[in-house]
């Protein structure tokens, strides 16, 4: 089997498919965008096309800055979103007890997420910060006060489904989570309210660490000429890009993982059909959240910093620690 196990690190659902996914979520994203604008957006193979286009154009580095740094951040940020997105339990069996894991996947890597999530953050600070650019380093102050902000309402709703499945589980993996969720809520229906607040935060709060709107004052480009971003180009700026949209399907997998039940709808114990049922499900339910992101983001224009933050302790926190204590509550009934 472990030729099989390479293959599909490789391919699906392994890198190329999340690959080949960014790409999708880069066109579903400005797709649902044009329409909620009455624009038809770009075709199909756009984003790929912008991708050749930009790792075949000059990359400069500014006089002064530290190539080396210009040149390893980027890869370190391409590869934590691979990462990410690698620990997503897609379509691949774990040998013992059956479940769904991803590829980079071990016990208590639902608290690993969160780690994998600041070290994306902290990495785009870092990105700007170095280049000495007055409009790069705004911006990545705000990305990283943003992330900052959002990261303890993130990580108190998250819990809310890891105690929901708590008692079925000790490993307290995403692949559990995801496996015992709908049995849990059949269970103890009340659950359900907790992770509606908790889902509802989750979108809130993803939506600030990919930093769209409403929440895009670390880019603004009006205000900073595209903030952090501003000094990279050529194939510099093509993995950064694709880096930003593999971790648009790592936090949009981590919501459908945690509050949607992962790749599970209907099991056949036919191991090869559900690997192909776990994949297209996965991937339904993916786009539906991808879609759901994009349209509130046509909703709502740009706020300030100062107002993301308040937003973030005065409205998202309190309603984070209401889903914890109900869940806690009705664990108790």
């Amino acid at each position: 089997m472990a030729w099989l196990e390479i293959l599909a690190f490789i391919t699906v659902p392994g890198i190329l498919f999340i690959i080949s996914m960014a790409l999708f979520i880069d066109w579903l994203d400005r797709k649902v965008y044009a329409r909620g604008q009455n624009r038809r957006g770009p075709p199909f193979f756009q984003p790929l096309y912008d991708l050749v286009k930009l790792t075949a154009k000059e990359s400069i580095i500014p006089e002064g800055v530290s190539k080396f740094w210009m040149t390893v951040l980027p890869i370190l940020f391409f590869w934590t979103a691979l990462t990410g997105a690698l620990m997503i339990p897609i379509a691949v069996f774990s040998d013992d007890l059956n479940v769904v894991t991803g590829f980079a996947g071990f016990h208590f890597d639902v608290f690993f997420v969160l780690l994998v999530l600041l070290s994306y953050g902290m990495l785009i600070f870092a990105m700007g910060y170095v280049t000495k650019n007055p409009f790069a380093q705004t911006g990545a102050t705000r990305s990283l006060l943003q992330v900052l902000s959002f990261e303890i309402p993130l990580s108190f709703a998250i819990f809310v489904p890891i105690l929901i499945t708590s008692d079925k589980t000790e490993r307290f993996v995403l692949g559990d989570v995801s496996k015992n969720l709908y049995s849990a809520i059949g269970e103890t229906p009340l659950y359900i309210i907790g992770l509606i607040i908790a889902f509802a935060i989750s979108i809130l709060a993803l939506m600030a660490e990919l930093e769209e709107f409403p929440f895009d004052a670390p880019v603004a480009h009006t205000e900073l000429a595209d903030g952090w971003l501003v000094e990279y180009g050529g194939w510099r700026y093509a993995l950064i890009h694709l880096g930003e949209r593999i971790g648009a399907f790592f936090i949009g997998g981590l919501i459908v993982t945690l509050f949607l039940g992962g790749p599970y709808i209907v099991d056949t114990s036919i191991p090869f059909l559900d690997a192909f049922l776990h994949i297209i499900f996965f991937t339904i339910k993916l786009i539906i959240v991808i879609t759901l992101m994009s349209f509130l983001r046509t909703l709502i224009s740009r706020i300030r910093i100062d107002q993301t933050v308040r937003l973030s302790w005065r409205f998202v926190l309190p309603f984070a620690l209401i889903a914890i204590m109900l869940t806690l509550g009705f664990k108790l009934i």
